[in-house]
């Protein structure tokens, strides 16, 4: 008995010898920038030139100084509206068109052919993000037609009616669907087919539709994995910044900035205000961490799990208080 101990121990050692170079990197290039940009947020660390920066309380001012003129700024506010529109704008078509193509690939009673082909098809626009230009062609040019084709065939629809079509916005949330719905599609696959055989078939014997089945047996199934397209999903929208900064070049006015262009704006293009950044990068992590919590507070944690935990704390009051009373 003695000598497994002593050889277990021997072997234990070897994990933590192993996780020595993730650790590292892990403090070297997350922990440390991270913990310096909450520094950061509450000194002074204005312009390129000024490298040392001063806490905001010792040379006088108060701590929160770079956060009340983040809220205080309009472009602030017009970035936070866009942020969210573009994000709301392009999950909800996502979601909805990942999840019914992950279905239909998964469906053992329609058994697709090809179903390989499909998922490299839907996943290939996220590996080649260079055609994102000849997205905007497409859709300009589609837009332009679909304007002639409705005037011309007497449909009464003026050009002004459409316009929404050939916007900025309209065009970022497009373009970002058809860029990030394959990756969701892949998720929500692996979420699916983790989930075992049988329980389809105790659905299906009972006569529950193919609709039945995705609400009351798939995505109660898939919890963790919900949890976890929620969360690229919040980090993915609310950090945008590729596709939005393309269709900026077409923006003269800015008036589709979003959080991370915002940020970046402070940062580096003209102003380098590391500190407001740094405060925008607090502001933008504690909205990521507000949003997590409630998705998965509201909608995919286990209600009948924390009932239970609930039940078996309040039991344990209720016996502590009867023995402290005899």
């Amino acid at each position: 008995m003695g000598k497994k101990i002593q050889l277990e121990k021997r072997y234990s050692k070897w994990g933590y010898i192993f996780i020595i170079p993730f650790l590292l990197i892990f403090l070297v290039f997350h922990f440390w920038p991270l913990a310096s940009t909450v520094y950061y947020a509450f000194c002074y660390l204005k312009h390129a030139g000024n490298t040392h920066p001063q806490f905001l309380p010792l040379i006088g001012q108060p701590w929160y100084k770079n956060f009340v003129e983040i809220f205080g700024s309009r472009s602030f506010h017009d970035a936070f509206r866009n942020t969210f529109l573009f994000w709301i704008g392009e999950t909800v078509p996502q979601w909805i068109l990942a999840f019914w193509l992950a279905v239909m690939l998964t469906d053992r009673r329609i058994k697709m052919k090809g179903r390989i082909l499909f998922k490299t098809a839907f996943f290939f626009p996220k590996l080649v993000p260079g055609t994102i230009w000849e997205m905007i062609g497409i859709i300009q040019v589609g837009a332009g037609m679909f304007l002639m084709a409705s005037m011309m065939n007497g449909f009464g629809i003026m050009p002004e009616d459409m316009e929404i079509f050939s916007s900025v916005q309209f065009l970022i949330i497009v373009v970002t669907v058809f860029f990030q719905f394959g990756i969701t599609v892949i998720y929500a696959i692996a979420g699916i087919t983790g989930i075992p055989v049988e329980i389809f078939e105790a659905a299906e014997i009972d006569g529950a539709n193919r609709i039945q089945t995705f609400f009351r047996v798939t995505i109660p199934c898939m919890r963790p994995m919900m949890f976890f397209i929620t969360v690229v999903t919040i980090v993915d929208g609310l950090g945008m910044i590729d596709i939005p900064s393309v269709f900026g070049l077409f923006d003269t006015f800015r008036r589709n900035l979003t959080l991370m262009q915002y940020l970046e704006n402070q940062a580096f293009l003209g102003s380098y205000a590391y500190d407001r950044a740094s405060a925008a990068s607090v502001i933008l992590l504690i909205i990521y961490g507000i949003i997590a919590w409630l998705v998965y507070f509201f909608l995919l944690r286990d209600k009948d799990e924390a009932r239970l935990r609930r039940q078996i704390r309040k039991e344990r009051r209720e016996e502590k208080h009867s023995v402290s009373g005899i």
